[in-house]
């Protein structure tokens, strides 16, 4: 590191953080093209990076996310080459001149290295089949995309997705290699800008046209077998692609899984809006993790839990497959929430883990009932953590954000939500409207809640004070009684939240019921009624985050 660099990093170690500029926000990405050449006899990854930019603000430094494991070899913009500087984790590529607000840039990264795996879910994953083939996938939510190409990482700026992506893979001539987005087209050629190397060797071009957050770009490199069908969608005129690319080990097992793929896109579709991908695919692609939410190309890893019930089989994910194919199920709900509607910033991060899980349930309710999905959120509630906000703060990096609480509390307070709307209409359309007006954007709870006051024509932020950003659950203890001809509530709650009792009852062979709004302390209520209540019940309170005891008499 030269003198200047020195005095920079000395600088900004001595400013307040907060006072530290952000170069990153001086400019918007546009698009990424990718050329890979993957050798995985070397477990080498050689590679161009070509980004195009439109400056925010005046720039004549522009800062890329990159990690020590992967050489620079060169970077050029316009076809000329720039000097650059390295400090951690940081890419500085000095432009040679400033460039003004609104000014577009193209900037290209030529790099190598062998990027490993951080464990055996994150990272670079070099492996090989049962057969010896190579076996090679990604995934990068944990270590940033910047842990295997240079960019402007989602790990830190969501908010800035690329509007497109495209990838020309070079690999063993054997080998089949998936990426985001649909084939364009394979050549034999090799690529002009890479150092050449024996044997035979294949190219394949693919191009996404949709905004997705870098973590989900993906390179999955196997002698993968091309299963491809077309599936009409609701919502959409032409058919859309399902392809799954499973090793060959595999294909009796994908077969059984993947044929519940159609049903669980027309739920989806049906529930949040069409399928937000139709010019690229559908897809699943088999990798040796467990899964993960790729765009257009979402990887499976899990146990085919269909076929190994048909076929008597150990499923090692029984637990997590009680209900269904966790990884088909959850994974696919990112392509609605996350890929197409992606948090404003990882404060928001439950817009993608809160309500993909809330996905699970809703997949659990139109295939086996309402009740099925309030025993399976019943189940997320009594898991939510007794303290953490599903509030992750503002501005923190994906790293931080991470928390179980996202996923249990965020999911269980959803379809608490739907409970206290108490309109299946409006809670429907609020979802579907939320989606489709946010898609292929970024957005936070504030938009969330906005478009369900309008739909509701009710105001929601005390819920959103208590449930999203406050810690906690509510606890109740108490008794539902007849007394003569009134009805007796007398429940009381500790936690400071708002929360609605559902109790219902026969009178004089009429069915009845009503809600008690509760507060924090004793609540009590006299209800007079015509006749005696009879079967007394208190039917929701499996919606209620939280475990209550409020017995019914």
């Amino acid at each position: 590191m030269n003198t200047a660099a020195l005095l920079l990093s000395a600088l900004t170690l001595a400013l307040p953080q907060d006072k530290v500029e952000d170069l990153r926000t001086s400019y918007d990405v546009e698009s990424y093209h990718f050329d890979w050449v993957v050798a995985p006899e070397t477990k080498t990854l050689d590679g161009r990076v070509t980004l195009t930019a439109t400056t925010t603000r005046a720039l004549d430094v522009l800062q890329l996310d990159c990690k020590e494991v992967l050489e620079i070899l060169e970077v050029t913009e316009g076809g000329e080459p720039r000097d650059f500087e390295r400090e951690e984790a940081v890419l500085r590529i000095k432009m040679g001149r400033e460039l003004s607000e609104g000014e577009q840039l193209k900037v290209c990264v030529q790099y190598t290295g062998s990027p490993t795996a951080q464990n055996n879910f994150d990272g670079f994953h070099w492996a090989e089949t049962e057969s010896g083939a190579p076996w090679v996938n990604t995934s990068c939510q944990g270590t940033g995309s910047h842990a295997w190409w240079p960019g402007k990482a989602s790990y830190f700026h969501p908010d800035d997705k690329p509007e497109r992506v495209s990838a020309d893979i070079t690999v063993p001539a054997e080998l089949y290699a998936v990426t985001n987005g649909k084939l364009i087209g394979t050549s034999e050629a090799w690529p002009a800008w890479a150092e050449p190397r024996e044997g035979e060797w294949e190219t394949f071009s693919w191009r996404h046209d949709y905004p997705l957050e870098t973590y989900t770009v993906t390179l999955n490199v196997a002698p993968y077998v091309v299963v491809e069908q077309e599936l009409k969608v609701s919502g959409h005129e032409e058919p859309v692609p399902f392809i799954y690319y499973v090793l060959p080990e595999s294909a009796e097992k994908a077969a059984v899984q993947f044929a519940e793929v159609p049903e669980l896109i027309e739920v989806f579709s049906k529930a949040f809006g069409p399928w937000p991908f139709p010019d690229s695919k559908i897809a699943l692609v088999e990798t040796n993790f467990w899964g993960m939410e790729h765009s257009t190309a979402v990887a499976y890893g899990s146990s085919f839990p269909a076929w190994c019930q048909a076929n008597g089989a150990h499923d090692p994910y029984a637990r997590r497959n009680r209900e269904f194919d966790y990884i088909l199920i959850h994974e696919m709900a990112h392509e609605w929430w996350g890929n197409a509607v992606s948090t404003d910033h990882w404060g928001n991060f439950w817009i993608h883990e809160g309500f993909g899980t809330y996905a699970e349930g809703v997949w659990v309710e139109f295939t086996a009932g309402l009740e099925a999905a309030d025993a399976f959120f019943e189940r997320k509630m009594r898991g939510m953590p007794q303290n953490g906000a599903v509030y992750r703060g503002d501005h923190p990096a994906s790293g931080d954000a991470y928390a179980g609480v996202v996923y249990s509390k965020g999911s269980a307070i959803l379809h608490h939500l739907r409970h206290c709307v108490n309109d299946d209409e409006a809670w429907w359309k609020t979802l579907r409207e939320f989606n489709t007006t946010y898609r292929y954007k970024n957005a936070g709870t504030d938009e969330f809640q906005a478009l369900l006051e309008a739909n509701t024509e009710r105001e929601w932020s005390q819920f959103f004070k208590e449930w999203f950003y406050g810690e906690g659950v509510p606890r109740l203890n108490g008794d539902v009684q007849a007394d003569g001809a009134t009805l007796r509530v007398d429940v009381s709650m500790q936690g400071d939240f708002h929360l609605p009792l559902d109790v219902t009852w026969t009178e004089a062979g009429a069915s009845k019921s009503h809600r008690f709004e509760l507060v924090k302390g004793l609540n009590s209520f006299k209800l007079d009624c015509e006749a005696t209540p009879e079967d007394i019940a208190v039917p929701h309170l499996g919606r209620l985050p939280g475990r209550h005891k409020v017995k019914a008499h």
